[in-house]
């Protein structure tokens, strides 16, 4: 099971934890980036390059 912990630090000083719990069928990825459209580009060549390793092909088996 996974989770994120998110903490952060006020402008008083006091540190707050939140925990989320993933749900079955939900994954976190964390990203660096400037903003939201950089952070979703990276995850799309994050899971583009994911599915392309997934589907490797087998060319010992393969015939010309």
């Amino acid at each position: 099971m996974q989770h994120l912990i998110r903490t952060l630090t006020d402008s008083t000083g006091h540190t707050f934890t939140h925990i989320t719990q993933a749900r079955e069928n939900e994954t976190f990825t964390v990203v660096e980036a400037e903003n939201k459209e950089e952070a979703a580009e990276k995850v799309n060549d994050l899971e583009e390059f994911e599915f392309r390793k997934d589907k490797r092909w087998d060319t010992d088996s393969m015939f010309i």
